[in-house]
């Protein structure tokens, strides 16, 4: 018998019902607040993925080309970014990519919400690895998972640019 605890759960969710997060969780969600939107059919594309946003999964056969980059976290930003889609409906490539700039943007500076970097998270949990209390343990986990999710995005994006043929 197995058992999923991430079925469709935020790393929010997991963490506060199980303890642990996963820094590739694909349900994993950030809250954007400005008006950017990016077009999804587009972004699906330049990633092979397919499926409908509750399925979405990398589908190999698209390419000749192993994408080790596509994993949990690329879904998750798929499902998390601001995004609009209108069939067929041809985007302006000026206006998209001033979208992914805009959204890169926010992404920085919800990183700069943290008080801390990974790297500084990383050092924390080195540091606190003989007598730091679990609880400590998986809270700096976790923040070191949001902001690899974040960072994740923004690289997705930069590469989504560079995908995209304009």
């Amino acid at each position: 018998m197995t058992f999923s605890y991430m079925e469709k759960m935020r790393n929010d969710v997991c963490m506060a019902r199980y303890g642990f997060s996963s820094p590739v969780n694909p349900w994993d969600v950030v809250e954007f607040s400005g008006e950017a939107k990016i077009h999804l059919d587009s972004f699906l594309s330049a990633f092979n993925i397919s499926g409908l946003a509750d399925e979405f999964y990398h589908n190999d056969s698209l390419s000749d080309r192993q994408d080790s980059f596509v994993d949990g976290a690329i879904l998750a930003a798929a499902r998390t970014l601001p995004s609009w889609s209108e069939g067929d409906l041809p985007f302006l490539p000026s206006m998209e990519k001033k979208a992914v700039e805009e959204l890169q943007k926010e992404c920085w500076k919800i990183l700069g919400t943290f008080p801390t970097t990974v790297d500084q998270d990383l050092n924390n949990l080195e540091a606190d690895s003989n007598g730091s209390s679990k609880i400590r343990e998986s809270a700096i986990k976790y923040r070191i998972h949001r902001k690899q999710l974040i960072k994740k995005i923004i690289e997705s994006l930069s590469l989504y640019l560079e995908r995209l043929s304009f």
